[in-house]
């Protein structure tokens, strides 16, 4: 038998596919190259969807075909405690005095100013970064901090003997950066971290105060070196972040949405007359005229792209201790006690202001600061269960092992699927009319009908069958009879995805559905309106089999800031979360959230040990989270100090439980657009 001749150009398998770059990617699927390149430049070379979702939103950007590069920065910023208190210190120094030069930037120290770089040349400088930091053949000494105060500054300065190595690696960062016709020079003169400056004498006082309250060396912080990147576009201008939406009424008019960030001559600003400015967005790069009470001011860098954080010599039981949670209670009283004397001792008395003023490490539970009138119910740590209803316990069927917790988001929507479609399915006399085999065969019926579907709609048929695909994997998984509680936001396609993953654990008939209002969706998003959600009996109608006698650990009358804060929302998420657990530990059993695409980062990151996103994070996550997403977060083994003393302080500081985000016992599920089909394409 002949052999076969050698193929000339071999079938790409799925390994060399994964070994293509990120600018052949972007190449193969007919971008520029200089466009490809600009895009992973502004995105930080994060991956393919991200910089096709910029250049696709960057389409009308009069730059977008520039040469003109990035301007980068290599900075020096704190991490653990230190960052902590740092953003503690930010928040209230606003809130007190006003924004001051310190604000428009984050706690850092500058090693190598700004420097700019080709976008072809951005995989370099980052391989250049790790392979320095990788090789550092000084060891570099733990960094100390020295206060500084005088009447128009005020900040650290790192000690001389930890200045001296981190000079040494910026310099050599620097003088390779020139080998690669990159011009760029380390910082020479003292290495600070500022905390204030051009602030206004009357504030002195109180910035001093602040300042004052801050340990920068409690031995629990730790540091990265943090490569930075701007718009060029940036130079001479202040960032302000979009508060209201827009929707431009004149050719001239800049669009605004939430998440995005706008550059503006602050002369301009200043100067305007008629309260309209001009501005340059961030998430588009175009420009045109807004509505100044539109935007409020925000930080400069919080417009930045991060490209890399590389961590200097971290201690593995610092991170352990707070970032793994696993402080013991008397650990936790020494954290304590450097904050004030008296949240460490076994007193039971409590400081209120001071435990405002200054954020504690992670792993301690403290109460955090008022956030709003409608959060102040809900943002302690030390969780009142006396007032929740309780779970009616009802037999288990497995062996009780780690408890988990699922968080799911809904299926397919038919308002982001379709469109404007209330017009275009309902007749004059309200009646639905199905006009696609994806929309759904009917809709509950409801007061207000059918505006009220406007800000509550339904699934699409897909989006139930995502649901229900959920519930059949997670029962081939053996999840059936593990997961006991079901908790879900009272958005319409919430209950349907919740009903339709029940349906294919096979439980819908033996766990009822826990409504609960404080898992919906972030307040920031519906500035104009809040949705008309569907009334408990109108659920009932509509075939949602309800918990009865659950109270909401979040009443619907507590859903009233429409201004809430990225923190206030994930403070509100945490605290459901933490409601939910609490008040089924004495049944145990696996717990079940459904909610939206923001649900699953804002109920699990703060469980784990995480801080709270800013609003541009969020907004950035949520696009990477597709429907009927699952996360899961499993409680680890309870670890407990042997010479513990046995108090209630005890108990709640240093001997919770640990929860870790960990692999969903099902795969994730992929599909493609699929267009609509028109029948009169095959005329003649």
């Amino acid at each position: 038998m002949a052999e076969l001749p050698p193929r000339k150009n071999a079938t790409p398998t799925k390994l060399t596919k994964l070994l293509i770059s990120p600018l052949q990617v972007l190449l193969q699927m007919g971008f520029p190259k200089h466009r490809a390149e600009k895009a992973l430049a502004a995105t930080g070379y994060r991956n393919v969807q991200l910089a096709s979702d910029w250049l696709l939103a960057h389409v009308n950007d009069p730059t977008l075909d520039d040469q003109q590069p990035r301007e980068y920065l290599l900075y020096l910023c704190p991490a653990g405690y230190l960052q902590s208190q740092l953003q503690e210190f930010w928040a209230r120094s606003v809130r007190e005095c006003g924004r001051n030069g310190a604000h428009e930037f984050l706690p850092h120290v500058t090693l190598v100013p700004p420097f700019k770089v080709p976008d072809s040349s951005v995989p370099s400088i980052v391989s250049l970064l790790e392979r320095i930091t990788e090789h550092e053949s000084h060891p570099i000494p733990e960094l100390r901090l020295e206060t500084y105060i005088s009447q128009n500054f005020m900040g650290f300065f790192l000690n001389q003997d930890s200045a001296e190595v981190i000079k040494v690696m910026a310099s050599r960062f620097a003088r390779e950066l020139a080998q690669i016709n990159v011009a760029a020079e380390a910082h020479t003169q003292a290495l600070h971290l500022t905390l204030a400056y051009n602030f206004p004498s009357g504030q002195f006082s109180t910035l001093e105060y602040l300042v004052r309250a801050l340990n920068p060396n409690n031995g629990y912080s730790h540091w990265q070196l943090r490569l930075y990147s701007r718009d060029i576009r940036l130079s001479g201008k202040k960032v302000y972040k979009v508060v209201f939406p827009h929707v431009p009424r004149e050719t001239d008019e800049l669009e605004l949405l939430l998440g995005d960030f706008v550059y503006v001559d602050p002369e301009a600003c200043n100067n305007s007359i008629d309260g309209w400015i001009e501005g340059i967005s961030w998430l588009t790069g175009c420009s045109g005229f807004l509505p100044k009470n539109y935007v409020e001011k925000t930080a400069e860098s919080d417009a930045w792209t991060l490209h890399k954080s590389v961590e200097l010599n971290p201690s593995a039981d610092d991170l352990d201790e707070i970032d793994g949670i696993s402080a013991s209670s008397d650990q936790a009283r020494r954290l304590l006690s450097q904050v004030s004397p008296e949240l460490g001792s076994n007193s039971g008395k409590s400081s209120p202001t001071v435990r405002q003023e200054i954020s504690p490490p992670r792993g301690v539970a403290v109460r955090p600061t008022e956030l709003s009138k409608c959060t102040e119910n809900y943002v302690n740590s030390d969780l009142d269960m006396a007032g929740l209803s309780p779970v009616v316990e009802r037999p288990l069927a497995f062996k009780q092992g780690p408890r988990r917790l699922f968080i799911v988001r809904h299926g397919e929507r038919v308002d982001f699927t379709f469109g404007t479609w209330i017009p275009y399915c309902f007749d004059e006399s309200g009646k639905y009319v199905r006009k696609d085999l994806n929309m759904p065969l009917s809709v509950p019926k409801r007061q207000g009908s059918p505006e009220s579907f406007f800000k509550d709609c339904p699934l699409t048929i897909l989006g139930e069958t995502q649901a229900g695909l959920l519930g059949q994997a997670l029962r081939s998984a053996g999840e059936s009879n593990k997961i006991q509680h079901v908790y879900c936001s009272p958005s319409l396609r919430s209950l349907q995805t919740c009903q339709n993953i029940l349906k294919g654990l096979e439980i819908e008939q033996s766990i009822p559905i826990s409504l609960e209002p404080g898992l919906f969706e972030w307040l920031a998003w519906y500035q104009d309106s809040m949705p008309q959600f569907l009334t408990p009996s109108e659920m009932l109608d509509a075939g949602f089999r309800l918990r009865e006698q659950h109270q909401y650990f979040i009443d619907f009358s507590e859903l009233c800031d429409r201004r809430e804060s990225a923190e206030q929302y994930y403070m509100r998420s945490h605290y459901v979360t933490q409601c939910a657990l609490r008040c089924t530990e004495h049944i145990g059993g696996d717990v079940l959230l459904i909610g939206h695409a923001s649900t699953l980062d804002a109920c699990s990151r703060q469980l784990v040990g995480g801080l709270p996103r800013s609003a541009q994070e969020l907004s950035r996550i949520v696009h990477r989270i597709p429907y009927c997403s699952l996360a899961a977060v499993q409680q680890q083994q309870q670890q407990q100090c042997p010479e513990e003393p046995a108090d209630d302080s005890a108990e709640e500081i240093g001997s919770k439980p640990r929860w870790k985000l960990i692999e969903p016992p099902v795969p994730p599920m992929t599909y493609s657009a699929n267009l609509r089909f028109d029948w009169q394409t095959l005329l003649p």
